[in-house]
């Protein structure tokens, strides 16, 4: 399922991806749950620390309140066991982001990972990948995570 990007647009929260005479709708911040619980939990659990950073996350940069937030990551935790097709999905969902919006995503996800003060090459591996995805490119990725471990 590839669709130009060019079709491609917000509408509130929702990405809007348009192929011809049909579209789908997306909710981005499906996206970002998504990654969010897939770097923290890269090290073997999500701490609370990681809970609570990823909560404020989406209550503060997307404007989701508290409880929604929550049932938001649960949903991600299911789909990253459960949904056979997710990077599909997550790569579709992407591509119809601007680049602002995809490093927006990117430090949000070296936030969490870093939230711990213990940067763990699991995480570095999961942010690396999930920074794929987003489709930037790997000296960018690579770039960040050097100056999280420098200040760290």
């Amino acid at each position: 399922m590839t669709y130009p990007t060019d079709d491609s647009r917000f509408e509130g929260a929702s990405l809007v991806i348009a192929a011809h005479e049909r579209s789908e709708t997306y909710d981005a911040r499906y996206l970002i749950s998504t990654l969010l619980v897939y770097v923290a939990k890269s090290d073997g659990e999500i701490s609370e620390q990681e809970s609570n950073r990823m909560i404020d996350l989406l209550s503060t940069q997307m404007k989701i309140p508290g409880p929604e937030a929550l049932e938001r990551l649960r949903g991600a935790i299911m789909a990253l066991s459960d949904d056979e097709h997710i990077l599909t999905r997550l790569r579709d969902i992407a591509q119809g982001l601007s680049d602002e919006q995809k490093f927006e995503i990117l430090w949000m996800m070296l936030d969490v990972m870093a939230v711990d003060n213990a940067l763990e090459r699991s995480e570095s591996e999961a942010v690396t990948f999930a920074g794929q995805i987003l489709g930037l490119p790997l000296d960018t990725i690579h770039a960040q995570l050097r100056a999280i471990s420098a200040d760290k």
